[in-house]
């Protein structure tokens, strides 16, 4: 019987469109991964390589998002980061303009379709203007990244940018229509997974040759990284749960309402990674504009304001001291101290932005007025006013912990890291093992909230293919 029930389900419709929108994303990966590899015409890529290992950690951390794209200066090295500025940007406008608010509520699928077409136009200018300055930045920097300075040629790198800007924007799209899962959390959360090997691969080759030392090391970071994983998405999927009762009228009979008890679902992380993504571009804003004019580490030094402004967002590198003699210990407090303080501001922008963009997904007034018209009440608060005024200290303390949340999956994990660093050096005898393999950019906030919550909007997905995939009929006894 549940071998019929189960040929009954693999015979379905949905279980082929399933099984084709799985095949059509996994096709989609393919021409991203295949994207990152055509490297823009123009490029001397030996020069490129040297200048983005001086860059050290900002080129590692953006490299992250981009696939390998940026190692290769790829059409591709922009991302799909010019589509979610041009969406996020979009999203402010809208709570900013009641026209485009009516337009995206009144209008249905076709004030969607409306907003989704000035997004794309916005993320194509964006686009334009970031490989502009991209580009005129990087050959006032290095004109040696080039092997044609003339204007032809830097506009030949310029349209190749944008171009592969807005490839990764339609296939995006195409994934969005044609396969399963939001198709731009896609592309990022394929970025990252693709350049896992090279992070375990570093890891493993600044271990060193001893295979006792190898397997404690990597053994540790593994079980590191799963364990938060497992933290991620328990804060992903955790929610506040606000006791309703909802009044629906019956007209017919002697029986006039009926009243059942429920709850209003509130998710602890409804603001998602937007803040950890607005607070490092506002953070590492100033090291752009400082290598646009050209200004260098040297220039930096000899500046009080701009050296405290270059080590607020590029702290000095901790070191496992190798022993506690007292310049040992001052070099580490004073690198503590700044890394200390770089996490201080990261944690204060990431707590802002977490305040600012969940009153923008949940809107108070909105769900008031939802609650009113659908008849529900929230148990022990009148409706109308105290409803909107308890909301809204409901949000404001749910925020208050997603934001503390947030900061701790972004910030603490190198610390932790630097502590079991620390024991290990003391058991294998390795001074310096380096944070830059499994356990440094890749595990992160920003990365894990989106490998987290991409695996589990796909397995939503899929679980509503499969329900449908399972007619009433399917159950019933035979």
């Amino acid at each position: 019987m549940i071998d019929s029930k189960l040929n009954k389900i693999y015979e379905s419709v949905q279980y082929k469109q399933l099984i084709s929108r799985i095949q059509f994303v996994l096709f989609a990966i393919f021409l991203f991964v295949l994207s990152t590899n055509i490297t823009v015409p123009g490029i001397n890529l030996e020069v490129w390589r040297q200048f983005i290992s001086a860059g050290g950690n900002l080129f590692a951390f953006f490299g992250l998002f981009t696939g390998g794209a940026l190692n290769n200066f790829a059409i591709t090295s922009l991302g799909i980061i010019p589509y979610i500025d041009a969406a996020i940007i979009m999203q402010l406008l809208i709570a900013g303009f009641p026209q485009l608010a009516a337009l995206q509520k009144e209008y249905g699928e076709e004030g969607r379709r409306k907003i989704n077409f000035y997004t794309k136009w916005l993320a194509i200018v964006i686009a334009i203007l970031q490989a502009t300055f991209a580009t005129l930045s990087l050959h006032r920097i290095n004109p040696g990244i080039f092997y044609d300075n003339s204007l032809l040629g830097l506009l030949v790198v310029i349209a190749s940018l944008v171009g592969g800007s807005m490839f990764l924007m339609y296939l995006a799209d195409q994934i969005n229509e044609k396969g399963i899962g939001n198709g731009s959390s896609i592309l990022i959360f394929s970025s990252i997974l693709f350049r896992l090997p090279r992070f375990i691969i570093d890891s493993i080759s600044n271990i060193g040759s001893n295979l006792l030392n190898s397997i404690l090391v990597i053994g540790f970071q593994v079980g590191f990284f799963v364990l938060f994983v497992a933290v991620v998405a328990f804060l992903s999927l955790s929610i506040r749960k606000i006791s309703i009762m909802i009044t629906q009228r019956v007209f017919g009979g002697n029986v006039l309402a009926q009243q059942r008890n429920t709850f209003l679902p509130l998710p602890l992380l409804s603001a998602g990674v937007l803040p950890i993504i607005f607070a490092v571009a506002l953070l590492y804003f100033p090291i752009t504009i400082l290598q646009a004019l050209k200004i260098d580490e040297t220039i930096v030094s000899s500046n009080i304001f701009l050296n405290f402004i270059y080590k607020t967002i590029v702290p000095p590198h901790l070191v496992i001291p190798s022993d506690f003699s007292l310049g040992n210990l001052q070099v580490f407090f004073n690198s503590l101290v700044w890394n200390l303080w770089h996490s201080i501001v990261y944690a204060a922008l990431i707590m802002i932005f977490t305040y600012f963009y969940t009153f923008i997904i949940i809107n108070v007034d909105d769900l008031s007025d939802y609650l009113n018209k659908s008849g529900a009440v929230i148990l022990g608060i009148k409706p109308g006013q105290d409803t909107k005024v308890f909301l809204e200290q409901t949000l404001y303390k749910l925020a208050f912990i997603s934001g503390l949340a947030l900061a701790f999956i972004t910030i603490a994990p190198p610390y932790l890291m630097y502590i079991i660093n620390w024991i290990l050096s003391k058991i294998t005898g390795i001074q310096e093992i380096s944070l830059m393999g499994l356990v440094g950019y890749y595990i992160s906030g920003s990365s894990m909230l989106i490998i987290v919550g991409v695996v589990l909007d796909v397995l939503k997905q899929m679980n509503a293919f499969l329900v449908a995939a399972n007619p009433r009929e399917i159950f019933k006894k035979q």
